[in-house]
Formats: C-alpha cells, structure tokens, sequence
C-alpha cells in the first residue's frame, strides 16, 4: 500500500504501470507460496509428532526449490523487464515505466522465496512473533526508502517508479537477514544443520506426493489471475489504475485471512499430527464461522472509508469514481469470498489433503472464471465495472458449491504421520483436552 500511495503521487500513468508490473513478483510468490504451503502439511503435522527430523528435511527441500525459483525469476525479468510487460499491456508509455520498476524489483525475489521458507518453519513451529517483527521492520524501512528515492529527498535524484522499485529491493533483502540473525540468537529452527536439511533418503515420494498438487494448484491459478489481467489490463489506463487502488486496498483485508489461515493450519495440522483428530475438526468449525464474520465487518469498514481511502492516491476523477464503486463491490462480496481459500489452504491442506483444492481451482478457474473474463472484456466488451462483477460472481459461485459440500464430509482429514498413543495423549493434556464450540 506504501508502494501505491507514493508512486500514486505521480499519478495514473505510474499506479497502472507499477500494478501491472506487480504481477510478476506476484507469479513468484504464488510458485514460492505453493511449496511453502505444501511443506507446511508436513511440518505442522511433524510438529504435532515431535518429529523434528521430518520438519529439518522439509525444510531441506523447501530450501532446495526456492532458492533456484529466487535466483530463475531475478535474472529473467531482470534481463527482459519490457518483455515481462508487454504480456501485461500493448500501451508503450505503460510498458516503458513498468520496466523501469522492474529492473530494480527483481533483486526482491530472490529474498522474497528465501524469506518464506524462513517464516513458514517458524510459524509452523509456533514462532510467529519472528516473522512479524522483521516483516514491520521492512515495510517501514520500505516506506523510508520509497520517500527518499521516488521523490529525491536529501539531495538524491528523484527515480519515480524506478525508485520505488530500488526501494523494494533493498528492504526486501533486510527481512530474511534480520530472520535469520535472531534465529541464530534464539537457535530456532531455522538455523540447523547441513547433513540434516538434505537427508532424503525415502523421503521424496511422501514430500512431492502431497506438495506437488499445491505447487500445481498455486501454478494454475496464478496462470488463470494473470490472464484475467491480461483481459483487465487492456481495458483502458484510467480503469486498471483504479482497479491497482482497489487492490491494494483489498490487500489490506486479505492480510487478515492469510494470518487467518497461517493461524488455521498451525492449529489443525498439529492437532491431527498429534493424533488429536476431533480437536483439529472442531479447530476448523470455529475458522469457518470466524471468516465471514470479519468479511462482514471488514466490508462495513471499507464502505465507510471508501472516500478517504481513495483520496491518498492521485488518481483522475473518473479513475477515482471507478475505484470507489469497485471498493463497494468488493465489501458487499468479502462476507463470502474468502470462504473457499481458508477451507483450501488452512483447513484441508492441514488436515493432509492438497488435491482438492487443485481440482477447485482447475474446475473453476479453467471452466468459469477465466472463460467468463475473456467473454465479458474481449468479445462482448462489456463495460469494466459490469466485467468485474461477473469475475467475482462467478469465482464465488462456483468455488462455494465445490468447498463447502466437501469440507462436510471431513474426507480432508489424512494425517502424514501416526503418531505413538502416548505422544497422543500427552498432546491432549498439554492442550487441556478437547475444546468446545
């Protein structure tokens, strides 16, 4: 949000072209995302176990996928940034300033994928306050850097949006180094041993059996996000800008459902690692009735500040209008729309299931939602607050129907491991036996 509000300040040209060229560390993240989310089954539920050699070896081949991803992306698009944005926009002025940004944002991904293994060991080890602190840390230092290199402070050129990329680069590389420095001190789990990480002997069938669909699944549905976008992004400069505040916005209340659902399968996935099946069922009825309430008061929240909101950006009058009616629509929706990714990625891929959530996505995303985009924006040329509507409509329609029926029947319960009947019942002990709803 940092980012958007300064760049803003330059106005819509600047808001589209940082927006569209967000996509790409968007495409890394979702990768890095799907394997951290994978890895995350086994370590929650090895945690449960007290398996501390399944977590390290985990972690091994977290370590073993991110850090080639990292390194892959920041040389490709750092190499080829205006190629990156031509899939994204055919407008030269937009391709020109998002490239610009793109050149210096790109030392981030390799950062951004070590950091997320870094965080998911530690929150999944009931180490949450670590990754907090460091990620407020450099969303401060983020905002300093932007200050001083968009606008020139202190003597410096000003760089517009090539700063704001600079500024992204630099603060990203703090996080997994402040990360890894206070887990040496606290000797967390993030600092072991060589021979440890990489012990895979019999271990690659079981890990890739269940972290390969969530790899898929993130890679399809990035495909599918970043097609719609493709649609979106032509659909006028003025729109997209809008659209770039409204998400940001937005973002701000999806944080809340990604701590939601780190929380989630921290909670789930060690209970049913710890052989404490009804706790982890009774665990998920309290995520699943907790979500829409805060969709519903986050809503409210956003209509009543839609205005102030959208005046921190320097954006046209139409664009701002635009902006406040997507924000609208976005409110009225986020009672139900973040049902499906806390049942996907909090409640069944902790309970050991990770294929269901690559058939939602698939069904839903390669036969209605993208399909539906396509029609709406390219051969219909609908307008774009009417196209908008009918993409969240149709994603909430359809991944509802699918999740709910499903998560019912509890089939996602697959604990990885079985853990000993006295690991078992001193977990339930320790955890003051089964809570009640």
């Amino acid at each position: 949000m940092v980012d958007t509000i300064m760049v803003g300040r330059l106005g819509n040209v600047a808001i589209a072209a940082v927006g569209l060229a967000g996509w790409a560390s968007f495409f890394v993240e979702l990768l890095a995302f799907g394997m951290s989310s994978g890895a995350a089954v086994f370590v929650a539920q090895y945690h449960g176990a007290n398996n501390r050699e399944g977590m390290l070896r985990t972690y091994g081949m977290m370590l073993m996928f991110m850090v080639p991803l990292g390194l892959i992306f920041t040389l490709g698009v750092g190499l080829y940034p205006q190629l990156v944005m031509r899939l994204f926009t055919e407008d030269p002025v937009l391709i020109t300033e998002g490239a610009k940004y793109l050149q210096f944002a790109c030392v981030s991904y390799l950062s951004l994928t070590v950091n997320l293994a870094f965080s998911t060991m530690l929150r999944c080890t009931e180490q949450v306050k670590i990754p907090m602190v460091t990620s407020g840390i450099a969303a401060a230092l983020n905002a300093v850097l932007n200050y001083i290199f968009i606008f020139g402070a202190f003597g410096l050129p000003a760089m517009g949006v090539a700063g704001s990329g600079l500024a992204t680069a630099i603060s990203s590389l703090l996080n997994p180094v402040l990360m890894f420095i206070i887990s040496a001190v606290r000797k967390t789990i993030v600092i072991a041993p060589i021979k440890s990480l990489f012990a895979f002997k019999g271990f690659f069938k079981p890990f890739w059996g269940r972290a390969l669909p969530v790899l898929l699944n993130e890679f399809f549905w990035s495909i599918s996000i970043i097609i719609v976008n493709m649609v979106l992004g032509r659909m006028g400069t003025d729109n997209y800008a809008a659209l770039t505040v409204e998400r940001t916005i937005e973002g701000l209340v999806f944080v809340f459902f990604v701590g939601i659902c780190n929380a989630c399968n921290i909670l789930v996935g060690k209970s049913i690692g710890a052989g404490d099946i009804e706790r982890g069922k009774a665990y998920s009825r309290r995520f699943m009735m907790m979500t829409p309430i805060i969709g519903i008061l986050a809503g409210i929240v956003i209509i009543a500040l839609r205005y102030p909101l959208i005046g921190l950006f320097d954006l046209s009058e139409t664009a701002k209008h635009t902006a406040r009616v997507l924000l609208v629509i976005f409110a009225i929706d986020a009672a139900v729309r973040y049902i499906p990714y806390v049942e996907v990625v909090g409640i069944f891929r902790a309970g050991g299931d990770t294929r269901m959530g690559l058939i939602v996505d698939l069904v839903c995303h390669y036969v209605f939602i993208t399909p539906a985009v396509i029609l709406a924006g390219l051969v219909w040329k609908l307008p774009f607050i009417t196209t908008y509507v009918i993409m969240l409509v149709v994603d909430d329609v359809s991944k509802l129907i699918l999740t709910i029926p499903y998560y019912r029947t509890m089939r996602w319960i697959k604990p990885i491991v079985q853990p000993k009947l006295a690991d078992r019942e001193a977990a339930i002990i320790e955890s003051g036996g089964e809570p009640t709803l």
